[in-house]
């Protein structure tokens, strides 16, 4: 019975490890689909040529940047978007870890997010 009772533990273990990945690479997909989908908006665009409907669009962003309720995650998604700093770069400037310029990156975007969805 024991051998079974492992083999049975593993099985559920190796389910839960699938699941757990899917769930993580799902949240990675979608991630990145909003990174590139902001980045790509930004970079074909230069500020001095707005026409007047995407000049209000870009005071959107702005404003909804400064909606977020902590000042790193604002210096680091202008930094990152707006002004195409590399993480490694602005880690530098604001003296963190790279991993935290990711961190407040992931926190931001998801707040942002939520709020655009609500």
């Amino acid at each position: 019975m024991m051998p079974q009772t492992l083999s049975l533990s593993e099985h559920y273990r190796k389910q839960l490890k699938q699941i757990a990945w899917r769930i993580q690479y799902r949240n990675k997909v979608r991630a990145r689909s909003e990174q590139l989908s902001i980045h790509t908006w930004l970079e074909t665009h230069e500020y001095h040529s707005f026409p007047a409907e995407e000049f209000d669009s870009l005071i959107a962003v702005q404003e909804l940047i400064d909606s977020l309720p902590f000042a790193q995650g604002k210096q680091i998604i202008r930094g990152l978007y707006l002004d195409q700093q590399t993480e490694a770069q602005l880690a530098e400037q604001l003296q963190i870890s790279q991993q935290a310029v990711n961190r407040w990156k992931r926190k931001s975007l998801q707040y942002l997010s939520q709020k655009i969805s609500s």
